[in-house]
């Protein structure tokens, strides 16, 4: 883990003042729960012309003014210090789906969230070892199907269905993270690289059905193996994608050997529970290999849509598709005194936050005082 980038991380060194203000944290908060400065401002009590002298650094808030901005940001007051590590979303590039419908301010929201998640994997590697990144390299230019295939031959998986995507990426360091759609408007998934950790990060709208989730983990694998490097949004990025989630998920020789020679959407139901894919994915495939032409398709997308179900194939009924990467580094660390309080600590948000970032469920009650008339 590398913290000698200037331009991605606000460190301070043992010897600066306590409180100094870092007006990235600011943005990174506000971002993320989708606030502008002129609201921002008018919660607090300050200017919107403030709002931005803060986060631009021409002024630091007095500590009244920064207790209000912590609490109207729902995190700790200390949440806007220096002195530990910090992805600034403007330095960070990933990759969207809903590309189209995605303004910039959804964006960055995404990001800010991704940030985040990379602070706590940061947080949880002070103890807890987690597996390294493992993407091989691939040469600009090359086809969707031949870094499907070296990505296969990288990983040793078998000929076949990739069994447990979810949990195969982790294993391979990938971190992978469900976030709620209020919290990432207009994005279905995305992912980034931040400091070495790949990061993907999908909603419910994906993650809803488990052939779904699968195509949109492999489509954003692409991404991070072939346009990782890259800031491009284009439709045709997209496009690669999707062609390297359908390598990488059926491969054409074994696609060749396995589709029917006309469409059969029974024995496409049966396939693609096999590989762990849609029928619809076998459908393109199938015009993908010249076993049916557009016209066809287009009549079994039709058929398709009369029958489906996306909440027919929970993921959570696919146990290896959950992510458990940090939810089981957060017990190791636990077990070692390092359990969610000092989690919470170490990142300035209170432990409620932590446990959402890390996928768990919440069941304790929230208690208010009540007053007396």
């Amino acid at each position: 883990m590398r913290d000698d980038n200037p331009g991605l991380f606000g460190l301070s060194g043992s010897g600066q003042a306590h409180g100094v203000f870092e007006p990235a944290r600011l943005t990174q908060a506000r971002v993320r729960v989708g606030v502008s400065k002129t609201n921002l401002a008018a919660k607090v009590g300050v200017s919107a012309a403030a709002i931005g002298q803060y986060e631009a650094g021409v002024n630091s808030p007095r500590p009244d003014v920064l207790d209000r901005l912590a609490k109207t940001l729902n995190v700790r007051p200390g949440f806007f210090g220096v002195g530990r590590p910090l992805a600034r979303i403007d330095t960070v590039n990933a990759h969207f789906r809903s590309l189209r419908s995605a303004r910039v301010s959804d964006r960055q929201k995404a990001l800010a969230t991704a940030t985040l998640v990379w602070e706590l994997t940061f947080a949880l590697e002070r103890h807890v070892k987690l597996p390294e990144a493992d993407l091989p390299a691939v040469e600009p230019g090359t086809a969707p199907s031949n870094a499907a295939a070296l990505l296969r031959r990288h990983w040793d998986l078998p000929d076949g269905p990739v069994k447990h995507l979810v949990a195969t990426a982790e294993s391979r360091g990938i971190v992978v993270a469900v976030r709620p759609i209020g919290e990432i408007d207009a994005v279905d998934a995305f992912s980034v690289v931040i400091v070495d950790r790949p990061i993907i990060v999908t909603t419910p709208r994906r993650s809803e059905n488990v052939f779904r989730h699968r195509f949109s983990i492999a489509h954003e694998i692409g991404h991070l193996l072939m346009h990782a490097d890259s800031g491009e949004h284009s439709a045709a990025v997209e496009k690669e994608a999707d062609e390297f989630a359908a390598a990488f998920l059926t491969p054409a020789a074994s696609m060749d050997a396995a589709l029917p020679q006309r469409i059969d959407l029974a024995a496409l139901d049966r396939l693609g529970r096999t590989w762990g894919v849609s029928p619809h994915s076998l459908v393109r495939r199938m015009v993908e290999r010249g076993r049916t032409t557009e016209s066809s398709a287009r009549r079994a997308y039709q058929r398709l849509a009369m029958v489906d179900d996306p909440a027919a194939d929970p993921t959570s009924a696919y146990q290896g598709e959950v992510p458990t990467l940090l939810k089981k580094a957060s017990d190791l660390a636990a077990d070692y005194g390092a359990g969610v309080p000092a989690l919470a600590e170490a990142l300035k948000i209170g432990s409620r936050q932590v446990r959402d970032l890390l996928g768990e469920v919440d069941q304790r009650p929230v208690l208010r005082l009540v007053r007396d008339e």
